[in-house]
């Protein structure tokens, strides 16, 4: 009989893991498997909302919520800093040469208002209306809004954070609100948020009275 030699035994071929897909380690099997949609393990079938819940971290306490100085600055902040600040410092410039041409000197009340002038220029350009009624909307959602259970379906990357108000990264999220989808995006300056994939579960607050006005929890260091 012809000898076979030593019997072999084929190994589980493992591929490397897809940029940006979404993986947890599954509590039964000790895999990193995808989420699907019905929140089970594609090896050993166990279920996966418990560890999805773990990922999603700790729900928002009830509103309102005291945010910290630093939170509220990375929430309420000009597109463009520097001119917001040279347009900040030429204002007061204007308004403190005022009185002085007021009282004293007559010539300097057209320089006075030529730095008052270019100071809520550089202000209202560098800080739009429409971007600080944004901003306002998603500090009230992050005070006073109610908490859903999120998904992010998009992490974008801002090549240029100087131009998008210092945020490195803008994640699109979604939620049901009474069986409504509500659709959601926010930027981001912390770096961590780059690591974020589509499909993470992740917590989100809302305005009972406008769903539209929406953001993600915790809203950062």
């Amino acid at each position: 009989m012809r000898d076979r030699g030593p019997a072999t035994f084929l190994a589980d071929v493992f591929t490397p893991l897809e940029v940006g897909e979404y993986r947890i380690v599954c509590p039964g099997c000790g895999h990193a498997v995808p989420v699907e949609a019905e929140a089970r393990c594609v090896k050993c079938g166990a279920g996966l909302e418990a560890a999805l819940s773990a990922a999603r971290g700790p729900p928002p306490p009830l509103p309102p919520r005291r945010l910290t100085r630093a939170q509220r600055a990375a929430v309420l902040c000009p597109q463009r800093r520097k001119p917001y600040v040279w347009g900040t410092l030429a204002l007061c410039a204007g308004l403190m040469m005022l009185p002085v041409a007021l009282a004293f000197v007559w010539p300097l009340l057209l320089q006075s208002l030529l730095f008052m002038g270019m100071g809520v220029l550089f202000r209202r350009t560098s800080w739009p209306v429409a971007l600080r009624r944004a901003q306002r909307r998603r500090l009230k959602a992050l005070v006073w809004g109610l908490p859903a259970t999120a998904e992010i379906t998009r992490v974008e990357r801002q090549t240029v954070p100087s131009l998008h108000a210092g945020a490195v990264v803008r994640l699109d999220y979604a939620f049901t609100v009474h069986g409504q989808r509500i659709e959601g995006s926010m930027p981001s300056p912390h770096a961590a948020d780059l690591l974020r994939r589509p499909g993470e579960r992740v917590w989100a607050v809302y305005v009972a009275e406008d769903p539209g006005s929406n953001a993600l929890w915790p809203p950062g260091p």
